[in-house]
């Protein structure tokens, strides 16, 4: 949400308008150095000096408006007809131009509004015809861990855990107050338009907690025009059954959209169990999992309207949802987790932004989480009380920013917020503490080729505080051609959980000290016509990681006992070698070191922490026809930190292909997909050594949109 450099994304198509209104004085449609970009299809390039001009200068030009969940502004391609007149010899300037084709990539390396930082974009609408989840979103960037569990799934970057990576829904934090990260499945995937995944220590711009990177969440937006819809409706094995509708449109003074998202499924897939592992010979049996059945429904409300002088953004998104915990193959259970959340969001920013702007807002989330009616009550169960049987979470932020570009190699951002969290349940008084937080961003651009943005954060939350500094360079030598490097520390506080929660067999610690991490990386990043590669390698530590060791009688408790270190890197290139076929891979690598000074452990590996995982994919999408094939492979982890104890490498192939069955009179588009999950069958299983479903079967129709096909939005 900022007025300063625009991106350029064009296609083939409309080549000839870009080379109108964007090529400077000199340059011909023959010298491919005049454009910026890759060409042909698949890189949305994060503005930078001396790729697409100098940032700042653009933020002294009228910039458009943006939107809660923007990263940077954006402006219609009708903007192109309003253009002056370019007179000989100058340049045109411009704000934000967007200009849509139909070649698309699964994931983009993009710069994420930090032009110095290495990150990923996945952009949902490149996943259309396959509806996957946010954890096959995710996955398809570099450097992340998924840890899957019955009771839920969590996210983490370079080697740190949940609590250490931080999940933004449209710039609201959406991490537990209790602690153990964010629950993926609570994540209705059908309302999001991307999701932007930052690696690397990233508190002074995103907050303390973000030790290992930050999944930035952006839900879908309004747009002007005629009133459009779009709906998606999908089955297929184990009783699974989705639907996503949205309708958006709106003039030029106000926009709006309104999306739903409803999913169901038995989740009775089938599983190999053998109930006497330790006899001979073994008695391998085909059981149905039992209460593995899900059902969620989300909801979108989203606006925004010019009043005068001042630009309106209004969001709020609503999600509920009930599902089964089996337990175990050898301990059945009969437990249900209840999840409700709601957030919302209102910003105030100036409708016409140029070198200086201030904009403030709200920000709230409310979370309700309950496990109740299980046979194994008293250790997750929660029980009956006077306040019912809700976990209750509540977050209040009041934010304000000044932006400004005083001078043209110069850009500032300051920020505060200031808010407080509180959280309540039938088993535990109510606890609450304030949130503060105060921010300055830098970025100086020292001629075309040099960008150095310096940042710091302080942060106080509770009766815990501390600095969040940065330090990031990009070079740029060549066209096409960058090199980056940054320097960051942070900290996350003790969760509230960690600090006074005892249920069941754990015990809190009101001692807690912060954990305590920085991070170093440097990498490169190409771009060319039909091709793009990142690289970069890093190296982290952390001191005073909190981890629960187990005390007397059966108790455990949190205590600051661990110091890790990190040292890894990551790959990922995209390259088009014809026209709407896109090959992309990557690969992350993140080997963990246990410090602490206690020989059964020291120099281990990390648990749950896989050392590599590399991910293949080549896709179609064509004007009537789209296909792809992926493929992962994931390395073997410890489940223990004495490194005794080990889950073997798994490898996981996942292929579909759809066609455009009718094209309507107002260019809507009915498509039909078919996609194949697991298609080798193979005995996956989770972090506790859960099965994982084998294969299975799912198809899409969707219709996208009335009005407009979706290959060219």
């Amino acid at each position: 949400m900022s007025s300063r450099p625009f991106h350029l994304r064009w296609r083939r198509k409309t080549l000839a308008i870009l080379l109108v209104v964007a090529i400077p004085a000199g340059a011909t449609a023959a010298d491919p150095d005049a454009i910026e970009g890759n060409g042909e299809a698949h890189r949305q390039v994060q503005g930078g000096a001396g790729m697409e001009g100098d940032r700042a200068a653009h933020a002294r030009t009228e910039a458009p408006e943006t939107e809660i969940g923007a990263e940077v502004p954006h402006a219609p391609i009708d903007a192109l007809a309003e253009a002056p007149e370019a007179q000989p010899g100058a340049d045109v300037r411009l704000g934000e131009v967007e200009v849509r084709g139909e070649a698309l990539a699964p994931a983009t390396s993009e710069q994420a509004d930090d032009p110095t930082s290495f990150g990923t974009v996945i952009r949902a609408q490149d996943f259309a015809g396959e509806r996957p989840g946010a954890i096959e979103l995710l996955l398809q960037a570099p450097g992340t861990r998924v840890r899957r569990a019955p009771g839920g799934s969590t996210f983490a970057l370079r080697g740190s855990s949940a609590d250490q990576t931080l999940v933004l829904l449209d710039g609201i934090r959406l991490n537990a107050l209790a602690g153990g990260g964010v629950d993926l499945r609570t994540l209705p995937v059908g309302l999001v338009d991307r999701i932007t995944v930052v690696r690397g220590v990233s508190g002074a711009r995103w907050g303390a907690g973000a030790l290992g990177g930050v999944a930035l969440v952006t839900t879908r937006r309004p747009a002007a025009g005629e009133i459009e819809g779009a709906l998606t409706l999908t089955g297929g094995s184990f009783g699974t059954y989705g639907l996503d509708a949205s309708i958006s449109g709106g003039g030029e003074r106000f926009q709006g959209i309104a999306a739903i998202s409803l999913d169901t499924s038995e989740g009775d897939f089938p599983v190999r169990f053998d109930p006497t592992p330790s006899s001979d010979p073994s008695d391998v049996r085909v059981e149905r999992l039992r209460n593995n059945d899900s059902k969620s429904a989300g909801l979108l409300l989203k606006g925004a309207g010019r009043f005068g002088a001042v630009r309106l953004h209004a969001m709020a998104q609503g999600f509920a949802a009930e599902r089964g915990l089996p337990g175990t193959l050898y301990w059945r259970d009969t437990q249900r987790r209840e999840d409700r959340r709601v957030v919302a969001a209102l910003r105030a920013e100036p409708a016409d932004r140029g070198d200086h702007a201030i904009e403030g807002g709200l920000e709230l989330r409310h979370d309700e989480l309950a496990i109740h009616s299980g046979s194994a009550g008293g250790v997750l169960a929660l029980p009956e009380g006077d306040g019912g049987k809700w976990q209750v979470e509540n977050a209040l932020d009041a934010v304000m920013a000044a932006e400004s570009a005083p001078v043209p190699w110069t850009f500032l951002r300051l920020e505060g917020r200031v808010g407080g969290e509180w959280i309540s349940g039938p088993y535990f008084d109510e606890r609450s503490r304030e949130r503060l937080s105060l921010s300055l961003l830098d970025e100086l651009y020292l001629g075309q080729a040099l960008t150095v943005a310096p940042g710091v954060r302080f942060d106080r939350i509770g009766d815990h505080d501390g600095l969040s500094p940065k330090l990031g360079v990009s070079w740029r030598p060549l066209d096409g051609f960058e090199l980056r490097a940054n320097a960051a520390g942070t900290f996350r506080a003790p969760s509230l959980g960690e600090l006074h929660f005892e249920q069941g067999p754990v015990r809190p610690n009101p001692d807690l000290r912060p954990e305590r991490g920085w991070s170093v990386d440097a990498g490169a990043a190409w771009r060319g016509r039909r091709a793009a590669l990142q690289a970069s390698g890093f190296h982290a530590r952390t001191s005073d990681m909190i981890v629960y060791e187990l005390t007397t009688n059966g108790l455990t408790k949190p205590f600051n006992f661990l110091d890790a270190e990190v040292n890894g890197g990551e790959v990922e290139g995209s390259v088009e070698p014809l026209r709407r076929l896109v090959l992309t891979a990557n690969l992350g690598v993140a080997r963990t070191r246990n410090l602490r000074d206690d020989p059964r452990f020291f120099g281990k590996e990390l648990p749950f922490r896989p050392a590599w995982r590399a991910l293949a994919r080549i896709a179609w999408r064509g004007a009537a026809t789209e296909a792809f094939v992926e493929g992962s492979r994931q390395s073997s982890q410890y489940v223990n930190r004495s490194n005794t104890s080990i889950l073997p490498e798994q490898t996981a192939l996942r292929g579909g292909m759809g066609a455009r069955l009718w094209r309507g009179p107002s260019d809507y588009d009915v498509w039909l997909a078919g996609r194949i999950e697991n298609a080798l069958d193979a005995e996956l299983v989770d972090q506790l050594g859960f099965p994982q479903p084998g294969r299975a079967l799912f198809f899409t129709l969707r219709i996208v949109p009335f009005g407009r096909s979706e290959s060219e939005t």
